[in-house]
């Protein structure tokens, strides 16, 4: 198993939960505007006096996909944090396998076995929420997992991370290093993903702010460290110059990094603050600059307190918002566990929580 966490794909990781036509119902991703009506519903107080169970709790997880290290480390945090409330019972986690069909199909046969809420990470959002307003109309809590926010009368809750905040932290300090001046390239996930959409919005806003900075190309590696290497190499082909290089996913940077050190380019490259992906965290430690921004991996553990609070009658709001904040290189490469693979993140699971 540990030979699987190694090879497993770094595609759709971290913030690739669906495409960006699919989120908070169409709305312009590329606005700072859409995040702060986002943040408005979601410090909304919701009503769950019309959700609580009296008696033991069974949570459902649609998964949709277990493939890679940061969503294995979510499902894993998920299993701890109910392990953790005696009113839990039972989890049972379903795995789609990146078929949006089959997790439709999912999230009906976890409403047949009697749950009492479901929380999932969607491949296809617009294609389970017929399946997501069917629970809602059972009474089932539904709740959104990731860095997509869900506005709909199928989805109970969200926990989730601001795509545009977090964003913004990477390209910020990236400008900064760079002391506002030089040729930049953006290395971004998926085409067409939030994560890509928004990542690139962001990065455009901010260089507003600093007129000797170009955006020179803009590349999708998704998420993939051999694929962004490869890339790299043909930009450097193309360009004398490149100055820096934004990338907040640590693996795509230790590709760019890659190949600049083979093509002996190394000393003019600045990198964009990377995420807690552990071989970045290494990186970090051994050149001593970049930092990280840290990607929010507690949304799953967060997701469970906030069905428990919604199933039990507790005050709540309409979702929950988990921060990301900038490390400076010193504080990020204490991140860094030197007797773990590079597909690991920096967790305070007990052992038996590990993923395998």
């Amino acid at each position: 198993m540990r030979k699987k966490l190694l090879t497993m794909m770094a595609a759709t990781m971290v913030a690739g939960f669906a495409t960006s036509a699919s989120i908070a119902q169409d709305m312009d991703l590329t606005k700072k505007e859409t995040y702060d009506q986002i943040m408005t519903w979601a410090n909304e107080p919701l009503d769950t006096s019309k959700y609580k169970k009296d008696g033991d709790l069974t949570i459902g997880v649609s998964a949709g996909y277990l493939s890679n290290a940061w969503i294995n480390f979510t499902g894993q945090a998920i299993k701890y944090e109910a392990s953790l409330h005696p009113e839990i019972k039972e989890v049972k986690i379903t795995d789609a396998a990146f078929n949006p069909t089959k997790q439709a199909a999912d999230i009906e046969d976890l409403l047949t076995s009697g749950v009492d809420a479901i929380l999932f990470w969607p491949v296809d959002e617009k294609a389970i929420l017929p399946v997501l307003k069917k629970a809602h109309d059972q009474g089932v809590v539904t709740i959104n997992i990731g860095y997509n926010y869900m506005h709909d009368d199928a989805v109970t809750s969200n926990a989730y991370v601001n795509q545009w905040t977090y964003a913004e932290q990477v390209a910020t300090n990236f400008a900064k290093s760079l002391d506002g001046k030089g040729k930049v390239v953006a290395m971004l996930p998926i085409a067409g993903s939030s994560a890509a959409v928004v990542q690139l919005a962001v990065l455009q806003e901010v260089l507003k702010g600093y007129p000797e900075m170009e955006l020179i190309s803009s590349e999708y590696g998704d998420w993939d460290r051999a694929k962004a290497k490869q890339l790299t190499e043909n930009l450097l082909q193309r360009f004398p110059q490149i100055d820096g290089a934004f990338s907040p996913a640590g693996q795509m940077s230790m590709g760019i990094y890659e190949a600049f050190d083979e093509a002996g380019r190394l000393d003019e490259l600045t990198l964009s603050p990377g995420d807690d992906y552990n071989g970045w965290t290494k990186l970090v430690a051994k050149e001593g600059k970049w930092g990280s921004v840290t990607s929010g991996l507690e949304v799953g553990r967060e997701a469970v307190k906030q069905a428990v609070k919604i199933l039990t009658g507790q005050p709540t709001t309409t979702a929950v918002v988990v921060p990301t904040r900038y490390l400076e290189p010193a504080e990020a490469a204490k991140l860094h566990e030197a007797d773990r693979p590079d597909d690991w993140f920096k967790t305070d699971l007990p052992a038996e929580f590990l993923p395998q």
